[in-house]
């Protein structure tokens, strides 16, 4: 089966590879702090900012359904909020990715699952239909799992090797977001079967992990559990902290930078630390994009 899921993902990614950045550097927009985000994207620190920083931009927007579909969580991510988003991505070169998030109450497997397992067509067609109504540039899936679902782990490789397909298809992007270790869902034992389909994977372990902190919960550590696609990974970092597992941020992004294999990802794009907004953070998530 891993040679199926091996082989499936070399077909799939023909056609993105050729435009991919060497690394990525993603944010998200969140359903509650729109206008607080827009804003903050917007903004330029000595010359820098998200607009010359960023990659790809995630609009968690979206939520499954229980029979597939997918819908809106908040009034404040209506059309003209999606498409003010959208024209600011492409006027900067970043792509725009409907984010589809099962956590609006509290991590609901049972809804990622009634997507990705029990009515994966149907819920495909929704990610691409959605996608192409609003002109975005892929899709991000945010399905976590507070466990271990390990019984699940087929069933989303199968998902997501289908909508990969579809997505490189019309020249779009799929990113993941994992957690950083072996508890919980998608994981990083997942990460084998994920990275040779995705374009972007998120490691969530924010201020969970560091670039001085010991064992699994190294920078080091993760990016050798990507291995030869550690460019794909985005290292998962916390917005609304300027240090973690004793070292500051701008620290930790110089080891990024430095080691050059993997990328950042942001949570999220309100930057609510002021550390965040500075030309000093920016220039260097700059050097990363590029």
């Amino acid at each position: 089966m891993r040679f199926f899921y091996a082989l499936m993902g070399m077909f799939v990614l023909g056609a993105a590879r050729a435009e991919e950045p060497s690394r990525r550097v993603m944010t998200w927009v969140p359903p509650y702090a729109v206008a607080k985000s827009m804003k903050r994207l917007k903004e330029s620190y000595d010359g820098a900012g998200m607009a010359t920083g960023l990659t790809h931009l995630g609009l968690q927007f979206w939520t499954p359904t229980l029979k597939g579909g997918i819908e809106r969580l908040e009034k404040e991510t209506n059309d003209d909020a999606v498409k003010e988003l959208r024209d600011w991505g492409h006027a900067h070169g970043i792509r725009v990715l409907l984010c589809v998030y099962n956590g609006a109450k509290k991590w609901d497997w049972p809804l990622a699952r009634a997507g990705f397992a029990e009515h994966p067509q149907a819920f495909v067609d929704a990610l691409i239909a959605e996608m192409d109504r609003l002109e975005l540039d892929g899709v991000d899936l945010d399905l976590e799992g507070n466990g271990k679902f390990e019984q699940d782990k087929e069933a989303y490789v199968r998902f997501a090797i289908v909508l990969s397909r579809r997505l490189h298809e019309k020249g779009k992007h799929l990113t993941v977001d994992t957690f950083s270790y072996i508890w919980n869902a998608p994981n990083q034992g997942w990460w084998r079967e994920l990275l040779p389909l995705v374009d972007g994977l998120t490691s969530m372990g924010y201020e969970e992990i560091g670039s001085a902190a010991p064992e699994w919960r190294a920078y080091e550590a993760q990016v050798v559990a990507a291995g030869n696609a550690a460019s794909k990974l985005m290292i998962g970092m916390p917005a609304d902290k300027k240090e973690w597992q004793g070292t500051k941020a701008l620290d930790h992004l110089k080891w990024i930078r430095d080691d050059g294999r993997a990328g950042v990802a942001i949570w999220d794009a309100q930057l609510q630390a002021e550390t965040w907004r500075t030309g000093q953070v920016w220039k260097i998530l700059a050097e990363i994009r590029h």
